[in-house]
């Protein structure tokens, strides 16, 4: 089975955890109990008036409620008086009746208004919490390093805090408000019955308490099972993907995979089920033995009351009274065991959702940020660098050291898995080296604020985001500060060869480029890639860093591109990764990385003289454009002085 490639590093990020009163501890009872507390605060802060909302119109429902039930009681009790009163004299006085059942009736439909507006009250504040949950996610996400995202834990966090998810906190909220609703019903009720006779009381708690630790007991169990199955489960829901997705339609066709994935995501879910469905049969066992018990106990106490009251101990209202708070006391009693389990199940998600929140970025802010030199002294330098993913041995970079210059353009050479990503991931600190250091203008770029230092680049991944949004915002999204009318959006898209196929569409630069939704159209990998050099071109930076910018191209539209590249990138200084050599010898500085390590660095002429690998290799690459008749026989090993250096592309990974 494919998994997730990572980096070890978010291993160690996700570890870490805060050292505040606000951290959640990892024990069995610590968690649910910190996470309540946090849930309170998440709740206030997504919306105070929604919360006292809540709070009251629980308290007023649950006063209507058990006022009802004494209600009933004064009713039957004038019932009973009439009665007796005709008995005694033969004659009918119903106005203490009618009194008695308008102030019920009156008190059951304010009951009834009142649970109505209550739970649209929930409901608002449930869905104020599920956004604001919602953006916190999404700003934590976009707070956290580069490093937490290429790790495999990365999926296991999210996918817990997803299984949260921003419904979890508006489900503890509801529960916790009926909770609260229901004890207090339960306490008034009981109040209640122990008037009429308190031996009851006892037989009440006997029956109820078994009941709710037996289901926490199987919540429990359930919790850790699934908390354990996480990785199971994501496997899973990546096997439906591959099967349901038309990102690999064409592939799982052509190569009859579509079967394979099948049994695999089906022979996955039938482990999970089976596993699952274990411990329901052991839950439900259990609660029936439980709720028997229970439900001996409690019609047991009403055969003593009701035998009580034939004998004149009690009053028929006492009796009606009884029943009524009975029947109420056992569903309340039922749903506070149900609420109980729920609410606990919801924190012990709900601590994933805060371990989640609690990992924190590696990479530091200064404390005062130095201002950025001015455009004409962004000499960026790297100085000796060592660089190892936390969490590994291998070393990715090991004693860099290259130059930047304003207004230049250099050029990185180099196998796969050679380290040039990581590279670049060190220039614009998505990581901090292990050792040696980047400079900006003789500074270190750990002295510089990290969001204006990182505008100073427009980089171009391999990997290159593909935004399903119009092409005009696709070419923006290089620098969302830009109007949505701005004409260097235009510009961007000339300078990209990107303006003709977009004028070409039907709605031009208003065109969705996704089929995702209706009016939209789908664009080649070739027409993607120069919509991703127009979005370089349209940030306002002062060095652009492109990995592979032409892979896609067709030679044409390269040799357009490239023909006056200079003048495309304006003043700005270029890093260009790339294997077609005759990309590279436009450079004013060329390095060869090998293992980490640069092996060569000057011109190209001062390269191509030195006989080296860079030589070796454009060499090569020119051959199969030479005429002769020679050409296709041509013993290519023999091109490359440094023919043992290629095996090491292979079984490197990409970084």
């Amino acid at each position: 089975m494919v998994g997730q490639a990572s980096s070890p590093s978010a291993d160690t990020a996700v570890r870490r955890t805060t050292k505040t009163t606000g951290m959640i501890k990892n024990t069995r009872f610590a968690a649910p109990l910190n996470a309540t507390r946090r849930i309170f605060a998440l709740l206030w802060a997504s919306s105070p008036r929604w919360a006292v909302l809540g709070a009251s119109a629980i308290l007023v429902e649950t006063v209507f409620g058990l006022l009802t039930l004494y209600l009933i009681k004064g009713l039957v009790d004038a019932v009973s008086a009439v009665a007796v009163a005709d008995a005694a004299s033969g004659q009918v006085d119903v106005a203490p009746v009618l009194h008695a059942l308008l102030l019920t009736a009156s008190c059951s439909l304010a009951t009834l208004l009142v649970r109505a507006a209550s739970n649209y009250v929930r409901e608002a504040q449930g869905l104020h919490l599920a956004d604001h949950v919602n953006g916190l996610i999404q700003a934590h996400s976009i707070r956290l390093d580069l490093s937490f995202f290429e790790s495999a834990r990365y999926f296991d966090t999210l996918e817990r805090a997803r299984t949260a998810g921003a419904q979890r906190p508006a489900q503890v909220v509801s529960n916790l408000l009926m909770l609260v609703r229901n004890a207090l019903l339960l306490a008034g009720a009981v109040a209640l019955l122990g008037a009429v006779n308190a031996a009851v009381l006892l037989i009440l708690a006997v029956a109820l308490l078994p009941a709710l630790l037996v289901r926490l007991h199987f919540t429990r169990r359930m919790y850790d099972w699934r908390r354990r199955r996480t990785q199971m489960e994501r496997e899973a829901a990546y096997l439906d993907w591959l099967v349901t997705s038309d990102k690999n339609a064409k592939e799982i066709r052509t190569g009859v995979l579509g079967g394979y994935f099948h049994s695999q995501f089906m022979r996955l879910r039938q482990t999970i089920r089976t596993e699952q469905l274990r411990i329901g049969r052991r839950r439900e066992a259990s609660e029936s033995v439980v709720a028997t018990f229970a439900t001996a106990a409690l019609f047991g106490a009403l055969g003593y009351l009701a035998f009580q009251t034939a004998q004149g101990r009690h009053t028929m209202g006492d009796l009606a009274l009884f029943l009524v708070v009975f029947q109420r006391v056992q569903s309340v009693g039922q749903e506070i065991v149900q609420q109980t389990s729920r609410l606990y199940e919801d924190n012990l998600y709900l601590a994933q959702l805060f371990e989640y929140f609690d990992i924190k970025p590696s990479l530091s802010e200064p404390a005062q940020p130095a201002p950025l030199p001015a455009a004409t002294a962004m000499h960026l330098r790297m100085e000796q660098v060592d660089f190892t993913y936390p969490g590994t041995q291998r070393q990715v970079l090991g004693g860099i050291s290259l130059e930047v210059p304003p207004g230049k353009i250099i050029a990185l050479v180099g196998a796969n898995g050679s380290g040039k990503t990581s590279l670049i991931k060190l220039l614009c600190r998505l990581y901090d080296p292990a050792a040696g250091r980047i400079t900006l203008d003789g500074r270190d770029i750990r002295d510089f604020a990290l969001e204006d230092y990182r505008r100073l680049f427009s980089v171009i991944f391999q990997d290159f985001a593909c935004y399903a949004a119009s092409a005009g915002e696709n070419i923006r999204f290089g620098d969302v500060r830009l109007p949505a009318d701005s004409p260097r959006i235009r510009e961007a898209a000339v300078r990209a060869e990107a303006d003709g196929f977009i004028q070409a569409m039907p709605q031009g630069y208003d065109t969705r480029l996704t089929r995702m939704f209706d009016g939209g159209a789908e664009l080649s990998h070739g027409q993607w890639q120069r919509i991703a050099l127009a979005r370089a071109f349209a940030a306002n930076s002062r060095v652009l860093v492109l990995d592979e910018p032409t892979s896609a191209l067709d030679p044409a539209v390269e040799f357009e591109l490239f023909r006056d590249f200079r003048t495309r990138i304006g003043d700005r200084a270029a890093l260009i990764i790339s294997h077609r050599l005759s990309t590279v010898r436009q450079a004013d500085y060329i390095y060869v990385l090998e293992e980490g390590v640069l092996r060569e660095a000057g011109t190209h002429d001062e390269l191509m003289a030195r006989q080296g690998t860079y030589a070796g290799l454009f060499r090569m690459q020119a051959h199969f454009y030479r005429d002769g008749p020679t050409g296709a026989a041509c013993d290519v090993a023999s091109l490359n002085p440094r023919a043992p250096l290629s095996p090491l592309a292979e079984g490197q990974s990409v970084r």
